[in-house]
């Protein structure tokens, strides 16, 4: 049963998540992306598959449609920071990669978002205790 002390760490953790997601926005903006354009560079470099993810793939990863990940895809593309290039096996297969660019600006993002998250680690023991 959910007791008193299990709401508030809840709380505290909603609360720090909502603003651990303004706090990401905001890094996000002052490098000239929007959020949507962030998660969409963190989800092609972090996919498991050398060669790239596809658009359904980013629409799996970020719980969009195909055709909204698609228009995602333009919008960042067109700022230069992920490019659309053949599948080496399949020619009927497009992947997704980021410029080198988009490398460069993700690996900006990446530093502060992992030092963030460090510093936020300590807020979240019963983080610990759920894995168990």
């Amino acid at each position: 049963m959910a007791t008193d002390d299990d709401y508030r760490a809840l709380l505290r953790f909603r609360t720090r998540l909502r603003e651990f997601d303004q706090w990401s926005r905001s890094e996000a903006e002052a490098r000239g992306l929007t959020h949507a354009q962030h998660q969409l560079m963190l989800a092609i470099r972090g996919f498991d598959n050398p060669e790239g993810p596809t658009i359904g793939d980013v629409a799996d990863l970020l719980l969009v449609k195909h055709h909204t990940a698609g228009e995602l895809v333009d919008r960042t593309q067109a700022i230069g920071m992920v490019e659309r290039v053949r599948d080496t096996e399949d020619q009927r297969r497009v992947r997704l990669r980021l410029t080198e660019r988009g490398q460069q600006v993700l690996l900006q993002l990446t530093q502060v978002h992992l030092s963030e998250v460090k510093r936020l680690a300590p807020l979240f023991p019963f983080l610990d205790e759920a894995s168990d």
